[in-house]
């Protein structure tokens, strides 16, 4: 559902894009090359736009026939209006608006759109339902993929397709360029096979002397695939087969640091193969057993990726992880594929799925050495058991069916010492190993352990940086630096030797997060770069430390910004502004990325050179689109929940938004709220509901969207995110009420019209909402939602509401139950039949509960084989189009008190008079 990244919570955007941060792709789409951000079809509401609330029956008062009198009476107020509207403009033209905000109103960072100009004057044009996919999908984001150069001591290397040609190009030097191949190259070698070509993705080997490619591929969950491969020699200019056996059901590839070996994984078994030469490393792989590839929990919430074993960096050895789904119960689930009629039996989809309190799977670690100067096609083959795959053993470690390993990370230069962290089933107790690699008995030795001191949970981080004693001066011993929990925020931690216990040295400290997977250190530098919350909780900044000094030395906003980066910057300062970063393969430059809150750029920027700087990408596409438009205004602020903490929040407003507007706003408050994630950001943003605040098709009812992260979010703190600890869905949609209350007092909302959505865990903290707070919640719409923690995965699930047998009482009170606030709110749900993550069987035990009960007022769909993201048979844009039809429609019955089934008298009834 959610991972421990922000970047991975699922609230109906892309999942790979949501997912980038954690873990970046094996190899660069071409197809992304100039990704754009996720494009709103103008189908999202094709249903809205058949609706029209003056269709609806009215109330009787409502449908009396105008006579010559009324016509009359009309004629003279509009005339009025026309006068005193006339009489307003001409001074609002003069003197500006004098108007001050109501009291009581938020603060906004930035200057709220002025409301001079009356509504249909401007000359610019508004979001609309049909054109804010168009121009959010002008919103370029390119990407870098930084190499090392095989031989030579040569930084700001970086390859690309270009035209029809794939090199490599170095960022401060225009000239310089290393041609690997063109398409015709790669089309000819392709006819002599008689094999299509169409290259989907590809990457390159450490000595640059092949390339492999991704031509065909077919997703199986969230990161993982199954893909057809090929190998080109770029110096002989020939085609061939990753594998000469089943080369399309290939689920995962990687190279090796050094000269062109290859790892990959076919039927849950681990290959390896030097281009001439394959070898099967492990034979035992099944539907239950997975050998190098993560199974489907591991996957979701563990690594956040289809690998589970790498490289050493010498390219010698392999560490894999082993893991056994025989105790884990299987999932059931079925695709019924409507588009085709010839499929008259759905296929069911059998899934190891451990549910809370269920078995997890049984996980182990294997070091393998590949000898390709044997013959044998399996290592099980080879007389030398010492190139065999070989068990790595643990001193004192957590019993089996208590363990999880989350971090492999190689120590070293060559393949003699492996790290690794492991965690009880609960993830509030750590431990990390030591393997000397090396030795005949690999025995991975702890060096360290932690337990919380709250009870709560620890969070997995991103892998430790090796950190080679020559690197640096002040070092006796090689050392790592890692992510770990100091106080009540997460800092960079220096351990030296590696079996030290405690750190060194901290690298970072104070009041704020350095963010999991943006941190990379440099050993030719010394220095470590990575993104903190600093300068707000909001915003993410670029930094660097130097190893042997003191000090954080800022890369964002950008020292050396030209004319065309200052002007996009506007006021910005690195308070008000977010970005993300990537370095180069030698540290010397880094590409940064500005998210927001204004209109999104790229440049790069040297660490030795103070002047310089390319741009990459100035979106000047979309900002001359973007200019034709009249936008919404976001407004950054804060709100006290009632605990008293101040919970960041962000409102965005119509562009011609007016606080002392006769038809006063109503509140759709989108929410996630799921733990250790964030909504609030700087990131710039357009979206459907960017549209819905700048609608005018339902005059009388505008709105304005609200995001809130209350307690159990990220980067505030261990005691503001552990709060909700064993209690999941108590505090959260709580807090989103005490926000909804606060909106609800400012004269410029309708204090009625306060509605909620959200996807996933949003889904299910809107649903709470609805049952726990329907007094301030009018309407509610979640997507996708868990509505019983006994049904998600245990991994998840177990992280913060520890097993069902030992809070069982937590369980039972996070559990949607009361039918009550459904029963005098609107509620709709919306589902995917082929879900693999949040199961169906959670929306189906919500509908029953709500069916049985007879409670009226909600609403249904399901999308036929659609997973959690729901984009199957390209249903996305109805799924969009039935909430803005809900949203004003519901309004519209309860305001106007239309006919209801449930609620009319029985005339059987002698009571009912």
């Amino acid at each position: 559902m959610v991972d421990r990244s922000d970047y991975r919570q699922l609230d109906g955007q892309d999942d790979e894009i949501l997912a980038a941060r954690q873990h970046g792709p094996e190899y660069t789409e071409l197809e992304i090359a100039e990704r754009s951000t996720i494009s709103e079809d103008a189908r999202f509401y094709e249903e809205f736009a058949s609706y029209d609330p003056r269709n609806v029956k009215a109330p009787a008062w409502k449908r009396r026939r105008f006579n010559l009198v009324h016509v009359c009476l009309a004629a003279v107020a509009c005339l009025g209006v026309y006068i005193a509207a006339s009489l307003i403009w001409t001074s609002a033209t003069a003197g500006g608006n004098t108007t001050e905000p109501a009291a009581g109103s938020p603060a906004a960072t930035e200057p709220l759109p002025s409301s001079n100009e009356p509504a249909g004057r401007s000359r610019k044009k508004l979001l609309t339902y049909d054109n804010v996919g168009m121009v959010n999908g002008q919103i370029q984001s390119k990407s870098l993929d930084w190499i090392k150069h095989p031989n030579e001591d040569i930084d700001g290397l970086f390859r690309e397709a270009v035209d029809d040609m794939f090199v490599v190009h170095k960022v401060d030097n225009k000239t310089w360029e290393h041609r690997l191949a063109t398409y015709g190259d790669l089309d000819a070698a392709a006819r002599t096979l008689g094999v299509e070509f169409t290259p989907l993705a590809w990457s390159l080997s450490a000595d640059w002397e092949f390339m492999l490619f991704k031509i065909q591929s077919q997703r199986v969950w969230r990161h993982s695939e199954r893909g057809t491969y090929m190998i080109y020699n770029i110096r002989e200019r020939t085609l061939a087969p990753l594998s000469q056996t089943d080369n399309d059901r290939v689920q995962r590839v990687d190279w090796a640091p050094v000269g062109h070996r290859l790892q990959f994984v076919r039927d849950n078994n681990l290959f390896v193969t030097d281009t001439q030469h394959e070898i099967q490393v492990t034979d035992d792989g099944s539907e239950s057993v997975f050998n190098g590839v993560a199974d489907w929990v591991y996957e979701e919430e563990v690594l956040g990726s289809a690998a589970s074993s790498l490289w050493s960096p010498d390219g010698s050895a392999v560490a894999f992880m082993r893991l056994d789904d025989a105790p884990v119960p299987v999932f059931q689930y079925e695709l019924f594929h409507p588009e085709n009629h010839s499929v008259v039996y759905p296929d069911t989809i059998s899934l190891h799925y451990p549910k809370a309190g269920a078995p997890n799977p049984l996980v182990s670690l294997y070091i393998y050495r590949p000898d390709f100067s044997a013959s044998a096609a399996r290592a099980s083959d080879n007389p030398d058991t010492a190139f065999h795959p070989q068990l790595v053993s643990f001193d004192a470690p957590f019993a089996p069916e208590d363990t999880l390993i989350t971090n492999v990370v190689w120590l070293t230069d060559h393949s003699d010492r492996l790290l690794v962290y492991m965690m009880n089933r609960v993830q509030d107790r750590f431990k990390v190993y030591v393997v000397n690699a090396d030795s005949k008995n690999l025995t991975a030795h702890k060096v360290r352990e932690h337990a919380s001191d709250d009870g709560a949970w620890i969070e997995i981080n991103s892998s430790p940086l090796y950190v080679p004693q020559a690197s640096v001066p002040s070092l006796t011993a090689d050392a790592y630096i890692d992510l770990v929990e100091h106080g009540e925020h997460t800092h960079l931690a220096l351990f030296s030797p590696p079996e030290a216990s405690e750190p060194t040295r901290w690298l970072t400290s104070g009041d704020f997060d350095v963010v999991s997977d943006s941190v990379s250190f440099s050993p030719r530098s010394a220095r470590v770069s990575f993104l903190s919350t600093r300068e707000s909780s909001i915003s993410f900044n670029l930094y660097q430390v130097a190893l042997d000094a003191e000090g954080l030395h800022p890369l964002s906003p950008p020292p050396a910004a030209g004319p065309t980066i200052r002007a996009r910057l506007g006021t910005d300062s690195a308070r008000n502004s977010t970005y993300e970063a990537s370095i180069s393969a030698e540290g010397g430059f880094y590409l940064l990325n500005y998210k927001g809150p204004r209109l999104p750029w790229q440049a790069v920027y040297s660490l030795s050179n103070p002047e310089f700087e390319v741009v990459v990408n100035d979106n000047s596409v979309a900002k001359n689109m973007l200019d034709a438009f009249s936008l919404p205004t976001v407004e950054f602020t804060e709100i006290a929940n009632d605990a008293g903490d101040a919970m960041n929040a962000m409102i965005t407003y119509p562009p011609d938004f007016d606080r002392n507007a006769k038809a006063k706003y109503g509140v759709l408050f989108h929410v996630y709220g799921g733990p250790n994630s964030q909504q609030v950001s700087q990131a710039f943003s357009l979206d459907w509901m960017s549209a819905l605040v700048s609608q005018r098709d339902v005059p009388d009812m505008p709105w304005i969207v609200v995001r809130v992260d209350g307690r159990g979010t990220g980067y505030r703190g261990r005691r503001f995110r552990s709060t909700v600890c064993k209690q999941l869905g108590i505090l959260e949609p709580a807090d989103q009420a005490a926000a909804a209350r606060f909106l609800q007092a400012q004269p410029y909302v309708n204090p009625h019209r306060i509605a909620i959505w959200g996807w996933s865990y949003g889904g299910y903290t809107t649903a709470r909402a609805i049952e726990r707070h329907s007094d301030v919640f009018r309407v509610g719409m979640s997507v996708a939602p868990v509505t019983s923690w006994r049904f998600y995965d245990s991994v998840y699930t177990e992280r913060y509401m520890k097993t069902p047998e030992a809070n069982e009482a937590g369980y039972d009170a996070s559990t949607i139950t009361n039918t009550t606030g459904f029963g005098t709110s609107r509620f709709l749900v919306q589902h995917g039949t082929g879900d693999d993550n949040v199961h169906l069987q959670n929306t189906l035990a919500l509908v029953d509960l709500l069916e049985s009960k007879n409670v009226p007022g909600f609403e249904m769909a399901v999308y036929t084989d659609s997973d959690h993201s729901i984009y199957t048979h390209g249903v996305r844009p109805a799924l969009y189009a039935r909430m803005v039809n809900f949203l004003f429609r519901s309004f519209h019955e309860l305001e106007n008190k239309q006919f209801d089934y449930w609620l009319h008298s029985d005339p059987n009834d002698a009571s009912s008079g």
